[in-house]
């Protein structure tokens, strides 16, 4: 019977396609030339993309005009015309309702001569932006010793930096500007030199390496005087340019360089441009003093100029009334006999759907994807507390975990009556046969587990700081364990570091070079997707629990 219905479906697709090949016109051809708009800062960078690449397309007709970026979103309206913007430090392009794609970025970089006397200490500990802005401010180092300062005369330099360094603009146009060439002379002579530039200033672009005696100086994000595992990424050209992808570096500190549309490019003539652009026109993006792609993002732009399957819209007039007519009375016959090979193949879910909730709203794992409720207490073993007013404490687990890992398909509890200890094991959450088990925040004796977690253990995911609880403890040490515990924006800054830490975990990893694990964690960008461990190896699983979940306290 199977086999019948979908011969008959078959034949009828056949038909289908038959009658609408005897209608098929000849497809439209415009002469028009493709409008390219460009800001002020990337018009020498296209024109320079568009020159290089007429030498093997000489076909390729465009016009190319320069445009400011209040207006550029009104230039580029149609289907012929393409945009190229550079972000601005405290702008946001992924909010934006346009088609974007990144085609290179400059990044803004501090550096030293690695024979300065503070070197040890500042390659150990780096400097944070007020200890950046204290040097400025003082010229000296934090161990005393003087400090020379230089600044690359270059526009996004000389904005990007006093907003970083929280200070006035002045003060950074104040100090010795120098070119190109004259700053990396400087900074590689005075063994007292520090210095703000871009990347490229001091790349040696055939070695793939950094200049002689140029070292950069590291930034310690969260303040806390050293550096951390996830903040050692400046040893050499490859690592740095990876991590500034994924987001580690200071985002005032990069300026993206954005192809933007209205849609997709579904023109040929402009998805093959930004193919090329992707690719070989990366060479123009160092040639004009910007920092090129990485692999991982030359494969995923390719990856997004493969066209959607697009439904097109047909003109209908008198002659082709009878074609439609069969059409229609065609894919309903297809439509009703597909139906019945699903009725007749098809069988119940088993598990019920989970009631639509944040988690299918959201596509990014960020900040604002998480809940901070107020009267928990949370602990760094990713768990939260409530004393109840019975002295028994309810105990769940954040949503952090939850939207690191995805839906749980089983829970393994203790039993009521068994003792816990402080960051011994306490619960362990099952993802299709891939775990990670979490600690206790306090110590006590089970007194209830939510029994409802056996059967929809779901619910940790979908209301995690409500009926997702997980056990009610009588606690046996609250006054000491409590002073581990934070609340509100404290807590919101140590998830803020959190995710610093995720995605160096996942570079690390997954080896993003790869791409092919890496595109199921990260978006362009650098962002996040959410529940990034959800489909990975269960050796990134074990990973994570060995040196992101057991690590946790240190941080």
């Amino acid at each position: 019977m199977k086999t019948r219905i979908f011969i008959t479906v078959v034949l009828l697709l056949l038909v289908i396609g038959g009658a609408s090949s005897q209608n098929a016109g000849a497809p439209a051809t415009n002469d028009e030339p493709v409008k390219i708009f460009a800001t002020p800062e990337t018009h020498s960078l296209v024109d320079s993309w568009i020159s290089e690449y007429r030498k093997s397309n000489a076909g390729f007709n465009c016009e190319l005009s320069s445009v400011g970026l209040a207006e550029i979103g009104s230039k580029v309206s149609d289907e012929g015309s393409l945009g190229f913007v550079m972000q601005q430090p405290g702008t946001s392009m992924s909010a934006e309702s346009m088609w974007l794609m990144t085609l290179g970025r400059e990044v803004i970089v501090a550096v030293y001569n690695e024979e300065n006397p503070s070197a040890s200490g500042i390659s150990e500990n780096g400097l944070s932006a007020k200890g950046l802005a204290a040097m400025v401010d003082s010229k000296t180092s934090p161990e005393g010793e003087p400090v020379n300062l230089y600044v690359l005369d270059d526009a996004e330099v000389k904005s990007s930096v006093p907003k970083f360094l929280e200070t006035d603009a002045a003060k950074i146009a104040g100090q010795k500007v120098l070119s190109k060439e004259e700053f990396l002379a400087a900074i590689q002579k005075d063994k007292h030199a520090v210095g703000f530039c871009s990347l490229s200033t001091i790349l040696d672009a055939t070695e793939q390496a950094f200049a002689e005696k140029v070292k950069l100086l590291p930034i310690d994000r969260n303040e806390n005087g050293r550096l951390d595992y996830n903040e050692k990424f400046y040893a050499n050209p490859e690592q740095f340019e990876r991590s500034v992808w994924i987001g580690k570096y200071p985002r005032t500190l990069v300026h993206s360089i954005y192809a933007i549309a209205p849609a997709f490019p579904e023109n040929s003539e402009l998805s093959d441009f930004l193919s090329w652009v992707t690719t070989s026109g990366q060479t123009a993006v160092v040639q004009n003093g910007y920092t090129e792609l990485v692999y991982g993002e030359m494969q995923s732009n390719l990856e997004k100029l493969v066209p959607p399957v697009l439904l097109a819209e047909a003109q209908i007039d008198e002659s082709t009334r009878s074609s439609v007519l069969l059409w229609v009375v065609l894919v309903a016959a297809a439509l009703a006999l597909l139906f019945a090979v699903v009725v007749y193949t098809g069988r119940k879910r088993r598990a019920k759907a989970p009631l639509l909730n944040k988690a299918t709203l959201i596509k990014l794992l960020n900040e604002e994807a998480l809940t901070f409720p107020k009267g928990l207490y949370f602990d760094k073993s990713h768990t939260w507390v409530f004393m109840e007013k019975s002295g028994r404490v309810r105990l769940g687990i954040d949503d952090f975990i939850s939207n690191v890992t995805g839906e749980y398909t089983r829970v393994i509890m203790k039993s009521p009556g068994e003792k816990v200890k402080r960051m011994e094991p306490l619960v362990t959450l099952i993802r299709k046969g891939k775990q990670i088990t979490l600690n206790s925040p306090v110590s006590g004796t089970i007194k209830e587990i939510n029994e409802s977690l056996v059967a929809d253990p779901f619910t940790i995911n979908d209301a995690p700081y409500g009926e997702g609880w997980v056990y009610k403890i009588e606690p046996s040490n609250w006054l000491r364990e409590i002073q581990f515990f934070t609340m509100g924006n404290h807590y919101r800054e140590w998830i803020s570091s959190e995710f610093t830490r995720l995605k160096d975990f996942l570079a690390c990893s997954l080896n993003i070079m790869n791409m092919e694990d890496g595109k199921l964690a990260f978006q362009e960008g650098g962002e996040l997707m959410l529940h990034p461990l959800k489909d990975l190896d269960p050796k990134v699983w074990e990973d994570f629990q060995n040196y992101f979940i057991n690590t946790a306290d240190m941080y």
